[in-house]
């Protein structure tokens, strides 16, 4: 199971200064969740799938 922090997106939320597009952090996002799919574990990581510090 992972956390997954987006990135700095230009959403709403985001606003118009984001570093990443949806488009940019999406894809990257699943290829995290599939490459981590079936390990035990909770873990917190970003689009890049580098571990978060919590």
């Amino acid at each position: 199971m992972a956390i997954i922090a987006p990135g700095w997106v230009r959403t709403d939320m985001g606003g118009p200064k984001a570093t990443l597009a949806i488009e940019e952090s999406i894809p990257r996002i699943v290829d995290v969740l599939a490459a981590h799919s079936g390990k035990a574990g909770l873990r917190y990581l970003d689009y890049r799938g580098e571990t978060v510090p919590w």
